[in-house]
Protein backbone atom coordinates (compact mmCIF):
# COMPACT_ATOMS: atom_id res chain seq x y z
CA UNK A 1 0.00 0.00 0.00
CA UNK A 2 2.84 2.38 0.89
CA UNK A 3 4.61 1.57 -2.39
CA UNK A 4 1.40 2.25 -4.30
CA UNK A 5 0.95 5.63 -2.62
CA UNK A 6 4.55 6.69 -3.30
CA UNK A 7 4.30 5.60 -6.94
CA UNK A 8 1.08 7.51 -7.39
CA UNK A 9 2.60 10.60 -5.82
CA UNK A 10 5.84 10.61 -7.79
CA UNK A 11 4.86 9.09 -11.14
CA UNK A 12 1.20 9.77 -11.73
CA UNK A 13 -1.85 11.81 -10.82
CA UNK A 14 -3.32 11.65 -7.37
CA UNK A 15 -5.45 8.66 -6.55
CA UNK A 16 -8.93 10.01 -6.12
CA UNK A 17 -12.02 8.48 -4.65
CA UNK A 18 -15.32 9.74 -6.05
CA UNK A 19 -17.33 11.44 -3.31
CA UNK A 20 -20.70 10.07 -2.48
CA UNK A 21 -23.79 11.80 -3.81
CA UNK A 22 -24.85 14.65 -1.53
CA UNK A 23 -28.43 14.79 -0.24
CA UNK A 24 -28.18 18.53 0.67
CA UNK A 25 -28.05 21.01 -2.25
CA UNK A 26 -25.55 23.86 -2.14
CA UNK A 27 -28.31 26.43 -2.34
CA UNK A 28 -29.46 25.48 1.16
CA UNK A 29 -25.91 25.94 2.51
CA UNK A 30 -25.47 29.29 0.77
CA UNK A 31 -28.78 30.53 2.16
CA UNK A 32 -26.91 31.17 5.39
CA UNK A 33 -23.25 31.24 4.38
CA UNK A 34 -23.57 33.65 1.45
CA UNK A 35 -24.72 36.40 3.83
CA UNK A 36 -23.27 35.24 7.14
CA UNK A 37 -26.76 34.77 8.55
CA UNK A 38 -26.83 34.08 12.30
CA UNK A 39 -23.04 34.31 12.49
CA UNK A 40 -22.37 31.61 9.91
CA UNK A 41 -18.90 31.83 8.24
CA UNK A 42 -19.32 33.76 4.98
CA UNK A 43 -18.68 32.06 1.66
CA UNK A 44 -18.53 34.12 -1.54
CA UNK A 45 -20.54 32.26 -4.17
CA UNK A 46 -18.56 33.86 -7.02
CA UNK A 47 -15.29 32.69 -5.51
CA UNK A 48 -16.70 29.21 -5.05
CA UNK A 49 -17.95 29.19 -8.67
CA UNK A 50 -14.37 29.71 -9.94
CA UNK A 51 -12.84 27.05 -7.71
CA UNK A 52 -11.75 23.64 -8.98
CA UNK A 53 -14.29 22.29 -6.50
CA UNK A 54 -17.17 24.25 -8.05
CA UNK A 55 -18.89 21.10 -9.24
CA UNK A 56 -18.84 19.48 -5.80
CA UNK A 57 -21.54 19.67 -3.21
CA UNK A 58 -20.61 21.41 0.04
CA UNK A 59 -21.25 18.22 2.02
CA UNK A 60 -18.84 16.32 -0.22
CA UNK A 61 -16.09 17.97 1.83
CA UNK A 62 -18.11 18.74 4.98
CA UNK A 63 -19.15 15.11 5.28
CA UNK A 64 -20.11 15.34 8.94
CA UNK A 65 -23.10 17.54 8.06
CA UNK A 66 -26.18 15.37 7.60
CA UNK A 67 -28.99 17.89 7.99
CA UNK A 68 -29.82 21.62 7.85
CA UNK A 69 -29.50 23.38 10.23
CA UNK A 70 -26.46 21.52 11.49
CA UNK A 71 -24.81 21.43 14.90
CA UNK A 72 -21.61 23.41 15.56
CA UNK A 73 -18.70 23.10 15.65
CA UNK A 74 -18.33 21.21 12.38
CA UNK A 75 -15.78 18.44 12.10
CA UNK A 76 -12.60 19.25 10.19
CA UNK A 77 -12.51 18.52 6.47
CA UNK A 78 -10.51 15.42 5.51
CA UNK A 79 -9.02 16.20 2.06
CA UNK A 80 -7.34 12.78 2.01
CA UNK A 81 -10.73 11.17 1.36
CA UNK A 82 -10.30 12.23 -2.27
CA UNK A 83 -6.60 13.08 -2.47
CA UNK A 84 -5.28 9.80 -1.15
CA UNK A 85 -1.67 10.00 -2.33
CA UNK A 86 -1.23 13.61 -1.25
CA UNK A 87 -2.74 12.83 2.14
CA UNK A 88 -0.35 9.93 2.65
CA UNK A 89 2.63 12.04 1.56
CA UNK A 90 1.68 14.93 3.82
CA UNK A 91 1.45 12.60 6.77
CA UNK A 92 4.97 11.27 6.12
CA UNK A 93 6.78 14.51 5.24
CA UNK A 94 8.15 17.46 7.16
CA UNK A 95 4.76 19.17 6.95
CA UNK A 96 3.04 16.38 8.90
CA UNK A 97 1.02 17.54 11.91
CA UNK A 98 2.39 16.66 15.39
CA UNK A 99 1.76 13.07 16.43
CA UNK A 100 0.70 14.14 19.92
CA UNK A 101 -2.06 16.68 20.60
CA UNK A 102 -0.66 20.18 21.14
CA UNK A 103 -1.47 21.90 24.45
CA UNK A 104 -1.95 25.10 22.41
CA UNK A 105 -4.00 24.20 19.31
CA UNK A 106 -3.97 27.78 17.98
CA UNK A 107 -0.18 27.84 17.98
CA UNK A 108 -0.08 24.43 16.30
CA UNK A 109 -2.34 25.70 13.53
CA UNK A 110 0.00 28.62 12.93
CA UNK A 111 3.13 26.48 12.68
CA UNK A 112 1.82 23.32 11.02
CA UNK A 113 0.56 23.75 7.45
CA UNK A 114 -2.58 21.99 6.36
CA UNK A 115 -4.15 21.62 2.93
CA UNK A 116 -5.96 24.95 3.20
CA UNK A 117 -2.76 26.76 4.21
CA UNK A 118 -1.47 26.42 0.66
CA UNK A 119 -4.61 25.76 -1.38
CA UNK A 120 -7.17 27.96 0.37
CA UNK A 121 -10.65 26.89 1.35
CA UNK A 122 -13.31 27.79 -1.18
CA UNK A 123 -11.03 29.45 -3.77
CA UNK A 124 -8.95 26.38 -4.62
CA UNK A 125 -7.18 26.94 -7.94
CA UNK A 126 -5.37 24.50 -10.27
CA UNK A 127 -1.77 24.12 -9.18
CA UNK A 128 -0.61 25.15 -12.65
CA UNK A 129 -2.63 28.37 -12.72
CA UNK A 130 -0.84 31.75 -12.51
CA UNK A 131 -3.01 32.68 -9.52
CA UNK A 132 -1.83 29.67 -7.53
CA UNK A 133 1.80 29.99 -8.58
CA UNK A 134 1.92 33.66 -7.54
CA UNK A 135 0.32 32.82 -4.21
CA UNK A 136 2.32 29.74 -3.27
CA UNK A 137 5.68 31.49 -2.83
CA UNK A 138 4.13 34.07 -0.48
CA UNK A 139 2.46 31.23 1.39
CA UNK A 140 5.76 29.43 1.87
CA UNK A 141 7.33 32.71 3.01
CA UNK A 142 5.01 32.69 6.02
CA UNK A 143 7.13 29.93 7.56
CA UNK A 144 10.33 30.06 5.49
CA UNK A 145 11.13 33.78 5.56
CA UNK A 146 14.90 33.46 5.11
CA UNK A 147 14.55 30.96 2.28
CA UNK A 148 12.00 33.26 0.61
CA UNK A 149 14.29 36.30 0.81
CA UNK A 150 17.20 34.40 -0.68
CA UNK A 151 14.96 32.92 -3.39
CA UNK A 152 13.75 36.39 -4.34
CA UNK A 153 17.35 37.54 -4.80
CA UNK A 154 17.83 35.03 -7.64
CA UNK A 155 16.52 35.01 -11.22
CA UNK A 156 14.11 32.25 -10.12
CA UNK A 157 12.29 34.50 -7.67
CA UNK A 158 12.50 37.62 -9.82
CA UNK A 159 11.00 35.85 -12.83
CA UNK A 160 8.24 34.31 -10.73
CA UNK A 161 7.38 37.64 -9.09
CA UNK A 162 7.00 39.28 -12.51
CA UNK A 163 4.73 36.45 -13.69
CA UNK A 164 7.06 34.85 -16.24
CA UNK A 165 5.47 31.68 -17.61
CA UNK A 166 7.33 28.57 -16.43
CA UNK A 167 9.32 30.45 -13.78
CA UNK A 168 10.29 28.07 -10.94
CA UNK A 169 8.47 28.46 -7.64
CA UNK A 170 9.05 26.68 -4.34
CA UNK A 171 7.08 23.64 -5.48
CA UNK A 172 9.16 23.33 -8.66
CA UNK A 173 12.10 22.05 -6.63
CA UNK A 174 10.53 20.97 -3.34
CA UNK A 175 7.79 18.34 -3.18
CA UNK A 176 5.03 20.25 -1.37
CA UNK A 177 3.36 17.17 0.07
CA UNK A 178 6.23 14.80 0.74
CA UNK A 179 8.39 17.67 2.02
CA UNK A 180 11.70 16.17 3.09
CA UNK A 181 15.01 17.73 4.19
CA UNK A 182 17.95 17.58 1.73
CA UNK A 183 19.59 14.95 3.95
CA UNK A 184 16.79 12.49 3.11
CA UNK A 185 17.67 10.45 -0.03
CA UNK A 186 14.03 10.64 -1.19
CA UNK A 187 14.05 14.46 -1.25
CA UNK A 188 14.00 16.13 -4.65
CA UNK A 189 16.89 18.32 -3.51
CA UNK A 190 19.00 15.56 -1.99
CA UNK A 191 22.49 15.02 -3.36
CA UNK A 192 21.21 12.01 -5.31
CA UNK A 193 18.19 13.72 -6.92
CA UNK A 194 19.19 17.35 -7.23
CA UNK A 195 20.68 17.11 -10.72
CA UNK A 196 17.52 15.43 -12.02
CA UNK A 197 15.43 18.17 -10.42
CA UNK A 198 17.55 20.89 -12.06
CA UNK A 199 17.44 19.12 -15.44
CA UNK A 200 13.65 19.31 -15.44
CA UNK A 201 14.11 22.99 -16.40
CA UNK A 202 17.77 23.15 -17.45
CA UNK A 203 18.16 20.35 -19.98
CA UNK A 204 21.76 19.31 -20.41
CA UNK A 205 22.87 20.48 -16.99
CA UNK A 206 25.96 18.66 -15.73
CA UNK A 207 27.11 17.74 -12.25
CA UNK A 208 28.79 21.15 -11.95
CA UNK A 209 25.42 22.84 -12.29
CA UNK A 210 24.12 21.70 -8.90
CA UNK A 211 26.88 23.70 -7.23
CA UNK A 212 24.64 26.73 -7.78
CA UNK A 213 23.04 27.81 -4.50
CA UNK A 214 19.35 28.59 -5.12
CA UNK A 215 19.16 30.19 -1.65
CA UNK A 216 22.39 32.23 -1.47
CA UNK A 217 23.34 34.00 1.71
CA UNK A 218 26.41 36.12 0.89
CA UNK A 219 26.79 37.21 4.52
CA UNK A 220 27.32 33.61 5.66
CA UNK A 221 30.87 32.35 4.86
CA UNK A 222 29.87 28.85 5.98
CA UNK A 223 27.76 28.46 2.85
CA UNK A 224 30.44 29.84 0.51
CA UNK A 225 33.58 31.69 1.56
CA UNK A 226 34.09 32.70 -2.09
CA UNK A 227 30.66 34.30 -2.39
CA UNK A 228 31.11 36.08 0.94
CA UNK A 229 34.51 37.42 -0.09
CA UNK A 230 33.19 38.74 -3.41
CA UNK A 231 30.19 40.25 -1.62
CA UNK A 232 32.35 42.23 0.80
CA UNK A 233 34.71 43.31 -1.99
CA UNK A 234 31.77 44.69 -4.00
CA UNK A 235 30.35 46.29 -0.86
CA UNK A 236 33.68 48.00 -0.18
CA UNK A 237 33.80 49.18 -3.80
CA UNK A 238 30.28 50.61 -3.55
CA UNK A 239 31.02 52.37 -0.27
CA UNK A 240 34.33 53.70 -1.58
CA UNK A 241 32.97 55.10 -4.85
CA UNK A 242 29.73 56.49 -3.42
CA UNK A 243 31.51 57.80 -0.33
CA UNK A 244 34.18 59.69 -2.28
CA UNK A 245 31.96 61.09 -4.99
CA UNK A 246 29.11 61.74 -2.57
CA UNK A 247 31.38 63.97 -0.48
CA UNK A 248 32.85 65.44 -3.67
CA UNK A 249 29.36 66.32 -4.99
CA UNK A 250 28.05 67.85 -1.76
CA UNK A 251 31.14 69.99 -1.29
CA UNK A 252 31.06 71.12 -4.92
CA UNK A 253 27.37 71.97 -4.73
CA UNK A 254 27.75 74.27 -1.74
CA UNK A 255 30.90 75.85 -3.18
CA UNK A 256 29.17 76.57 -6.48
CA UNK A 257 26.23 78.25 -4.77
CA UNK A 258 28.56 80.39 -2.68
CA UNK A 259 30.61 81.21 -5.76
CA UNK A 260 27.47 82.31 -7.58
CA UNK A 261 26.46 84.56 -4.70
CA UNK A 262 29.93 86.08 -4.54
CA UNK A 263 30.12 86.58 -8.29
CA UNK A 264 33.18 84.31 -8.54
CA UNK A 265 31.57 82.11 -11.18
CA UNK A 266 30.57 84.19 -14.17
CA UNK A 267 27.43 83.32 -16.08
CA UNK A 268 28.40 81.89 -19.44
CA UNK A 269 26.26 81.12 -22.46
CA UNK A 270 25.06 77.57 -22.98
CA UNK A 271 23.89 78.03 -26.55
CA UNK A 272 24.65 81.39 -28.25
CA UNK A 273 27.78 82.88 -29.78
CA UNK A 274 30.71 81.20 -31.52
CA UNK A 275 31.44 77.58 -30.60
CA UNK A 276 34.40 75.23 -30.35
CA UNK A 277 34.23 71.82 -32.02
CA UNK A 278 34.80 69.46 -29.08
CA UNK A 279 33.53 66.06 -30.26
CA UNK A 280 33.68 64.33 -33.63
CA UNK A 281 30.74 62.65 -35.34
CA UNK A 282 32.08 59.24 -34.29
CA UNK A 283 32.32 60.40 -30.66
CA UNK A 284 28.75 61.66 -30.71
CA UNK A 285 27.24 58.59 -32.37
CA UNK A 286 29.14 56.29 -30.02
CA UNK A 287 27.95 58.22 -26.98
CA UNK A 288 24.38 58.28 -28.31
CA UNK A 289 24.53 54.47 -28.57
CA UNK A 290 25.88 54.32 -25.03
CA UNK A 291 23.02 56.51 -23.76
CA UNK A 292 20.24 54.53 -25.43
CA UNK A 293 21.57 51.08 -24.58
CA UNK A 294 22.45 52.03 -21.00
CA UNK A 295 19.03 53.55 -20.35
CA UNK A 296 17.30 50.42 -21.64
CA UNK A 297 19.63 48.20 -19.62
CA UNK A 298 19.00 50.25 -16.50
CA UNK A 299 15.23 50.33 -17.01
CA UNK A 300 14.85 46.60 -17.64
CA UNK A 301 17.58 45.49 -15.22
CA UNK A 302 16.32 47.52 -12.27
CA UNK A 303 12.79 46.25 -12.90
CA UNK A 304 14.09 42.67 -12.80
CA UNK A 305 15.97 43.43 -9.56
CA UNK A 306 12.88 44.90 -7.85
CA UNK A 307 10.06 42.71 -9.20
CA UNK A 308 7.71 43.21 -6.26
CA UNK A 309 7.32 46.95 -6.78
CA UNK A 310 4.43 48.50 -8.67
CA UNK A 311 6.75 50.47 -10.97
CA UNK A 312 8.67 47.30 -11.93
CA UNK A 313 5.42 45.60 -12.89
CA UNK A 314 4.44 48.68 -14.92
CA UNK A 315 7.78 48.62 -16.75
CA UNK A 316 7.36 44.90 -17.39
CA UNK A 317 3.89 45.46 -18.82
CA UNK A 318 5.23 48.27 -21.03
CA UNK A 319 7.73 45.88 -22.61
CA UNK A 320 5.05 43.22 -23.14
CA UNK A 321 5.91 40.91 -20.26
CA UNK A 322 8.96 39.58 -18.41
CA UNK A 323 10.11 37.33 -21.25
CA UNK A 324 10.19 40.18 -23.77
CA UNK A 325 11.80 42.48 -21.23
CA UNK A 326 14.56 39.93 -20.63
CA UNK A 327 15.20 39.75 -24.38
CA UNK A 328 15.45 43.56 -24.54
CA UNK A 329 17.95 43.43 -21.68
CA UNK A 330 20.08 40.77 -23.36
CA UNK A 331 20.01 42.51 -26.75
CA UNK A 332 21.20 45.78 -25.23
CA UNK A 333 23.90 43.88 -23.39
CA UNK A 334 25.08 42.71 -26.81
CA UNK A 335 24.99 46.32 -28.05
CA UNK A 336 27.21 47.26 -25.11
CA UNK A 337 29.82 44.73 -26.22
CA UNK A 338 29.43 46.09 -29.74
CA UNK A 339 30.19 49.73 -29.00
CA UNK A 340 32.98 48.71 -26.61
CA UNK A 341 34.83 46.72 -29.28
CA UNK A 342 34.05 49.37 -31.90
CA UNK A 343 35.72 51.97 -29.71
CA UNK A 344 38.83 49.82 -29.33
CA UNK A 345 38.97 49.27 -33.09
CA UNK A 346 38.49 52.98 -33.72
CA UNK A 347 41.40 53.81 -31.41
CA UNK A 348 43.52 51.27 -33.26
CA UNK A 349 42.49 52.80 -36.60
CA UNK A 350 43.52 56.28 -35.46
CA UNK A 351 46.93 55.06 -34.26
CA UNK A 352 47.79 52.52 -36.97
CA UNK A 353 46.10 53.89 -40.09
CA UNK A 354 45.84 57.61 -39.39
CA UNK A 355 49.25 57.66 -37.66
CA UNK A 356 47.91 59.91 -34.91
CA UNK A 357 50.39 60.22 -32.07
CA UNK A 358 49.80 61.35 -28.52
CA UNK A 359 51.65 61.16 -25.25
CA UNK A 360 50.28 58.44 -23.01
CA UNK A 361 50.35 60.74 -19.99
CA UNK A 362 49.90 63.97 -21.93
CA UNK A 363 47.14 66.59 -21.77
CA UNK A 364 45.18 64.96 -24.62
CA UNK A 365 45.29 61.50 -23.06
CA UNK A 366 42.52 59.92 -20.98
CA UNK A 367 45.14 58.01 -18.96
CA UNK A 368 45.31 59.41 -15.38
CA UNK A 369 48.51 61.25 -14.54
CA UNK A 370 50.09 63.28 -11.74
CA UNK A 371 48.17 66.42 -12.70
CA UNK A 372 44.90 64.61 -11.94
CA UNK A 373 46.09 63.98 -8.39
CA UNK A 374 47.02 67.66 -8.05
CA UNK A 375 43.63 68.65 -9.48
CA UNK A 376 41.77 66.49 -6.97
CA UNK A 377 43.74 68.04 -4.14
CA UNK A 378 43.26 71.52 -5.58
CA UNK A 379 39.52 71.06 -6.07
CA UNK A 380 39.02 69.94 -2.46
CA UNK A 381 41.01 72.98 -1.31
CA UNK A 382 38.70 75.11 -3.46
CA UNK A 383 35.65 73.37 -2.01
CA UNK A 384 36.87 74.33 1.48
CA UNK A 385 37.79 77.93 0.53
CA UNK A 386 41.51 77.25 0.94
CA UNK A 387 42.67 78.05 -2.58
CA UNK A 388 41.68 78.80 -6.19
CA UNK A 389 39.91 76.31 -8.43
CA UNK A 390 42.48 74.32 -10.46
CA UNK A 391 42.78 75.04 -14.17
CA UNK A 392 41.52 72.13 -16.27
CA UNK A 393 42.64 70.89 -19.66
CA UNK A 394 40.94 68.74 -22.27
CA UNK A 395 39.99 65.99 -19.84
CA UNK A 396 39.20 66.36 -16.13
CA UNK A 397 39.87 63.71 -13.51
CA UNK A 398 36.14 62.92 -13.13
CA UNK A 399 35.81 62.49 -16.90
CA UNK A 400 38.72 60.08 -16.88
CA UNK A 401 37.03 58.14 -14.08
CA UNK A 402 33.85 57.96 -16.21
CA UNK A 403 35.85 56.69 -19.17
CA UNK A 404 37.76 53.95 -17.38
CA UNK A 405 34.73 52.87 -15.40
CA UNK A 406 33.24 51.72 -18.72
CA UNK A 407 36.13 49.28 -19.19
CA UNK A 408 35.60 47.87 -15.70
CA UNK A 409 31.82 47.83 -16.06
CA UNK A 410 31.73 46.12 -19.45
CA UNK A 411 34.12 43.45 -18.23
CA UNK A 412 32.31 42.76 -14.95
CA UNK A 413 28.69 43.26 -16.00
CA UNK A 414 29.18 41.85 -19.49
CA UNK A 415 30.95 38.62 -18.56
CA UNK A 416 28.67 37.94 -15.58
CA UNK A 417 25.63 38.65 -17.76
CA UNK A 418 26.80 36.16 -20.38
CA UNK A 419 27.26 33.53 -17.69
CA UNK A 420 23.72 34.00 -16.41
CA UNK A 421 22.26 34.06 -19.90
CA UNK A 422 23.82 30.64 -20.62
CA UNK A 423 24.05 28.90 -17.21
CA UNK A 424 24.22 25.35 -18.57
CA UNK A 425 27.13 26.13 -20.89
CA UNK A 426 28.89 28.21 -18.21
CA UNK A 427 28.85 25.35 -15.71
CA UNK A 428 30.38 22.94 -18.19
CA UNK A 429 33.59 24.85 -17.55
CA UNK A 430 33.01 26.39 -14.12
CA UNK A 431 31.56 25.20 -10.80
CA UNK A 432 27.94 26.08 -10.10
CA UNK A 433 28.86 28.58 -7.39
CA UNK A 434 30.32 30.71 -10.20
CA UNK A 435 26.72 31.48 -11.22
CA UNK A 436 26.07 32.86 -7.73
CA UNK A 437 29.21 34.99 -8.00
CA UNK A 438 28.12 36.18 -11.46
CA UNK A 439 24.65 37.10 -10.17
CA UNK A 440 26.14 38.96 -7.20
CA UNK A 441 28.68 41.02 -9.13
CA UNK A 442 26.21 41.67 -11.97
CA UNK A 443 23.55 43.11 -9.67
CA UNK A 444 25.90 45.07 -7.41
CA UNK A 445 28.01 46.42 -10.28
CA UNK A 446 24.77 47.39 -12.04
CA UNK A 447 23.71 49.26 -8.90
CA UNK A 448 27.10 50.97 -8.83
CA UNK A 449 26.91 51.91 -12.52
CA UNK A 450 23.35 53.23 -12.49
CA UNK A 451 23.83 55.06 -9.20
CA UNK A 452 27.06 56.68 -10.39
CA UNK A 453 25.69 57.71 -13.79
CA UNK A 454 22.32 58.98 -12.56
CA UNK A 455 23.75 60.89 -9.59
CA UNK A 456 27.38 61.89 -10.05
CA UNK A 457 27.78 61.83 -13.84
CA UNK A 458 24.57 63.83 -14.24
CA UNK A 459 25.71 66.28 -11.55
CA UNK A 460 29.12 66.87 -13.12
CA UNK A 461 27.75 67.34 -16.62
CA UNK A 462 24.27 68.80 -16.16
CA UNK A 463 23.11 69.66 -12.66
CA UNK A 464 25.88 71.68 -10.98
CA UNK A 465 25.12 75.40 -11.08
CA UNK A 466 27.85 76.06 -13.66
CA UNK A 467 26.19 73.63 -16.09
CA UNK A 468 22.51 73.83 -15.18
CA UNK A 469 20.04 73.14 -16.74
CA UNK A 470 21.76 70.81 -19.23
CA UNK A 471 24.89 70.37 -21.32
CA UNK A 472 24.18 69.12 -24.83
CA UNK A 473 27.74 69.33 -26.19
CA UNK A 474 28.02 65.53 -26.50
CA UNK A 475 24.96 65.61 -28.77
CA UNK A 476 25.80 68.69 -30.84
CA UNK A 477 29.57 68.19 -30.66
CA UNK A 478 30.05 71.91 -29.95
CA UNK A 479 30.70 74.05 -26.86
CA UNK A 480 30.16 77.84 -26.61
CA UNK A 481 33.52 79.59 -26.72
CA UNK A 482 32.93 81.57 -23.52
CA UNK A 483 32.09 78.42 -21.61
CA UNK A 484 35.04 76.58 -23.13
CA UNK A 485 37.43 79.32 -21.93
CA UNK A 486 35.92 79.16 -18.43
CA UNK A 487 35.85 75.38 -18.05
CA UNK A 488 39.04 74.35 -19.90
CA UNK A 489 41.47 77.24 -19.70
CA UNK A 490 44.53 75.06 -20.27
CA UNK A 491 43.19 73.59 -23.51
CA UNK A 492 42.08 77.07 -24.64
CA UNK A 493 45.56 78.44 -23.99
CA UNK A 494 47.12 75.49 -25.82
CA UNK A 495 44.98 76.20 -28.90
CA UNK A 496 46.01 79.88 -28.77
CA UNK A 497 49.71 79.08 -28.36
CA UNK A 498 49.64 76.59 -31.24
CA UNK A 499 47.66 78.91 -33.49
CA UNK A 500 44.80 76.44 -33.83
CA UNK A 501 42.04 78.43 -32.14
CA UNK A 502 40.61 80.04 -35.26
CA UNK A 503 40.35 76.74 -37.14
CA UNK A 504 38.58 75.16 -34.13
CA UNK A 505 35.84 77.81 -34.01
CA UNK A 506 32.57 76.73 -35.66
CA UNK A 507 29.07 78.23 -35.90
CA UNK A 508 26.53 77.49 -33.19
CA UNK A 509 24.29 74.46 -33.78
CA UNK A 510 21.04 75.16 -35.59
CA UNK A 511 18.02 76.00 -33.42
CA UNK A 512 16.42 72.72 -34.46
CA UNK A 513 19.49 70.69 -33.46
CA UNK A 514 19.72 72.57 -30.18
CA UNK A 515 16.04 72.03 -29.37
CA UNK A 516 16.16 68.30 -30.17
CA UNK A 517 19.32 67.90 -28.08
CA UNK A 518 17.81 69.74 -25.11
CA UNK A 519 14.59 67.70 -25.24
CA UNK A 520 16.41 64.39 -25.60
CA UNK A 521 19.01 65.19 -22.94
CA UNK A 522 16.37 66.44 -20.49
CA UNK A 523 14.30 63.28 -20.98
CA UNK A 524 17.34 61.10 -20.27
CA UNK A 525 18.30 63.05 -17.14
CA UNK A 526 14.74 63.08 -15.76
CA UNK A 527 14.29 59.35 -16.47
CA UNK A 528 17.59 58.48 -14.81
CA UNK A 529 16.91 60.52 -11.68
CA UNK A 530 13.40 59.06 -11.44
CA UNK A 531 14.76 55.53 -11.71
CA UNK A 532 17.35 56.02 -8.99
CA UNK A 533 14.72 57.54 -6.67
CA UNK A 534 12.42 54.56 -7.30
CA UNK A 535 15.27 52.18 -6.43
CA UNK A 536 16.11 54.12 -3.26
CA UNK A 537 12.53 54.10 -2.04
CA UNK A 538 12.14 50.43 -3.01
CA UNK A 539 14.69 49.65 -0.31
Amino acid sequence: MVALAVAALLLGPALQAAPAAAPIPNSECLACHATGLMGAPKVNPRVLAHSVHASLACVSCHASIKRIPHPVPVAAVNCARCHVAEGWALAHGSHAPPMAPSPTPAAARRTTPTCVTCHGTHDVQPVTSPVFLRRITRTCAGCHAQAYRSYMSTPHGQAAALGMKGAPTCISCHNPHLALPPSNPLSRVSARNRLTTCQSCHAGATANFIGFDPHPQPDDPRRSALLTGVHYFMLALLIGVFGFFGLHTLLWLQRSFVGRLRGELPRVSHFGGPHIQRFTVVDRLTHLTVILSFMLLALTGLALMHPQTAWARAVTAFFGGPHTMSIVHIVNGGITFGYFFFHLCYLGYRVVVKKQRFRLLGDDSLVPNQKDIRDIWGNFRWFLYLGPQPRMGRWTYWEKFDYWAVFWGVAIIGVSGLMMAAPVYSTRLLPGIALNVALLVHSEEALLATGFIFIFHFFHNHLRPEKFPIDVSILTGRVPLDRFKEERPLQYQQLVDEGRLEQSIVPAPSPFMTAISVLFGSAVVITGITLILLVIFAG
